[in-house]
């Protein structure tokens, strides 16, 4: 089961970078929406994708995470980025269907070249 990176705005910009293909997912504990794609994306990702894609979360909650959150012009929850080579690719705003996320992570890994 793919289990997320907790990410901190010092994070951040490492994790990115370092990973060909990651997908940050920017949440609150507070939003039930945001715990069902929490969980979405913890047991319904397939391992092979999961294999390849790095996942974080960031936590958009606490004061020291507003400017990093602001920066990607967050404007609702759940908020998923998606990036290649350290390059934003495709954001996603509101709950996704299982098969959507899923059908992003592979434009992700197949769309290269």
């Amino acid at each position: 089961m793919p289990q997320s990176t907790p990410l901190t705005p010092t994070s951040f910009v490492e994790f990115v970078r370092v990973h060909k293909f990651a997908m940050v997912h920017f949440w609150a504990i507070w939003n039930g929406h945001d715990v069902e794609m929490k969980e979405l994306i913890e047991s319904q990702i397939p391992d092979d994708l999961a294999n390849r894609v790095a996942l974080a979360i960031f936590n958009v909650d606490p004061p020291e995470h507003h400017e990093l959150c602001r920066q990607h012009q967050l404007l609702n929850l759940p908020f998923l980025e998606f990036y290649r080579d350290g390059s934003l690719v495709r954001t996603s705003i509101g709950l996704l269907a299982p098969a959507a996320v899923i059908q992003y992570l592979k434009e992700l890994v197949e769309d290269v070249g």
